[in-house]
């Protein structure tokens, strides 16, 4: 709550009928929003004052639909971290969803790898063996 101004407390009292200093405060309601006011703090004095001059119709109007859209957007706001937490967690579970994918086709590559390998192999241990038999066979011939 900001103090009141050199101008507003010489015309206004510095005490209340309790003897205490009255609190500046704001008024947010329909008919007299953002006006401020000088009360005091306890309820049983009922001092009250008017520091601000009464707003015109106009003014009224505009802090009040100022009001009315600060609501919507933060109405919105809200509405929007809730959607943004639900599509982390939306995130969340389909990064899970792709490490496991993951996880399962890495898994079928394994498997398969070395029998692919011995199938691009094979051609050239035939090609071995075969030369090995003739090579084999030519010193069987000159025993």
């Amino acid at each position: 709550m900001s103090t009141p101004t050199s101008s507003t407390s010489s015309r206004y009292p510095s005490k209340c009928k309790c003897s205490v200093p009255p609190a500046l405060l704001t008024s947010w309601t329909c008919h007299n929003p953002g006006r401020r006011f000088l009360a005091s703090k306890y309820l049983f004095c009922k001092f009250f004052r008017w520091v601000d001059e009464e707003q015109s119709e106009w003014q009224r109007d505009v802090i009040n639909q100022l009001l009315l859209e600060k609501k919507m957007l933060r109405s919105d706001n809200e509405n929007l971290l809730v959607e943004k937490s639900q599509l982390v967690k939306q995130v969340i579970e389909l990064r899970a969803e792709n490490h496991l994918l993951k996880k399962k086709k890495d898994f079928g590559k394994i498997n398969t790898a070395p029998l692919k390998t011995r199938m691009k192999r094979l051609p050239k241990i035939l090609y071995v063996i075969i030369v090995f038999v003739i090579i084999l066979a030519y010193f069987m011939k000159q025993v």
